[in-house]
């Protein structure tokens, strides 16, 4: 046991500067070696970076006893864990890899749960994921909403009220788990806003005013949670290309909060402009990270911190 310690111990000192991809490609070699306690320490590094498919093989790890004790509950964390990062149900089925893990989660759930509700979901996942690959429009065609689904995955958004539930299953399921009076509150103040919006009574102009101060500041711890995972995110970043992916996320969740669509702008300036990831040093992963904080101490709330998007 403590050659396995002191192994594990110099694995995380050799490979800290590797990003997760890299992290999951010498995992999996290991995996298919039969190295299980080096990879076993290789997804959990990983994992420590947001990687879904590192969490999804730390679950079949526990539950099959590789390379750690078997223990099922410790699976079914992992497996959850798995679902819990993917809570943006149309962003999920939309990416081919996302979506092949949150459905073999969800069916490794239904074994080791016995739960119905998760063989319902990983079955009515994988048809849509099916139609998305043939360009049909599922997610919007058939005038689904995908709501109840999402309560399954995020079970706290089921507080909100039925009125006030449109387009819930965009919104981050972390959010409704770690303030969910700030959240019921903001559904309620979002749906008012968008009803006076559609109104073409300009009497309703200073109603509307006093329901964007609120939104305002009802929002501000979420955002103020988003923007500091975001620095956790940076720090954990070795490559320009993981900076990238921090600032996506962070706007993807953001991006409802916000009434923006910054996702999707800056997913498009990155097919536009073909970015290409480099290797950060100390200084300028250092600068990054001030320049984020500067800019959440400024509180630009809705804007990539560093420009990408114009």
């Amino acid at each position: 046991m403590k050659n396995i310690t002191i192994i594990s111990l110099l694995i995380f000192l050799l490979l800290t500067h590797l990003s997760a991809n890299k992290l999951e490609d010498n995992a999996f070699k290991e995996y298919k070696n039969k190295n299980y306690t080096i990879a076993f320490v290789l997804y959990t590094k990983a994992a420590s970076k947001k990687s879904l498919k590192s969490l999804l093989m730390l679950g079949l790890f526990f539950e099959k006893g590789l390379g750690v004790k078997e223990d099922r509950a410790k699976a079914i964390k992992f497996y959850k864990l798995v679902l819990k990062n993917s809570s943006n149900i149309k962003e999920m089925l939309k990416d081919e890899k996302k979506s092949k893990i949150a459905i073999t989660a969800l069916k490794r759930l239904a074994k080791l749960t016995g739960s119905k509700k998760y063989e319902y979901l990983a079955n009515k996942f994988t048809k849509i994921k099916e139609s998305i690959q043939q360009e049909e429009d599922p997610l919007f065609g058939d005038g689904s909403t995908l709501v109840d689904d999402f309560f399954i995955l995020c079970p706290f958004a089921a507080l909100v009220a039925p009125e006030d539930r449109e387009g819930i299953e965009s919104f981050d399921c972390a959010l409704f788990e770690n303030f969910p009076k700030k959240m019921v509150l903001f559904m309620r103040l979002r749906r008012l806003r968008l009803e006076a919006l559609s109104s073409d009574s300009k009497n309703l102009l200073p109603q509307i005013k006093k329901l964007n101060a609120k939104i305002a500041v009802t929002i501000q711890p979420m955002i103020n949670y988003l923007q500091q995972e975001a620095v956790k995110c940076y720090q954990n970043s070795e490559e320009s290309g993981d900076i990238r992916a921090c600032d996506y996320d962070y706007l993807l969740k953001s991006d409802p909060l916000l009434f923006d669509n910054a996702a999707y702008k800056m997913e498009q300036a990155e097919k536009k402009h073909h970015i290409k990831s480099h290797k950060l040093d100390i200084f300028e992963k250092n600068d990054l990270i001030n320049e984020l904080i500067s800019n959440i101490s400024q509180h630009k709330y809705g804007k990539p911190w560093r420009n990408m998007v114009k």
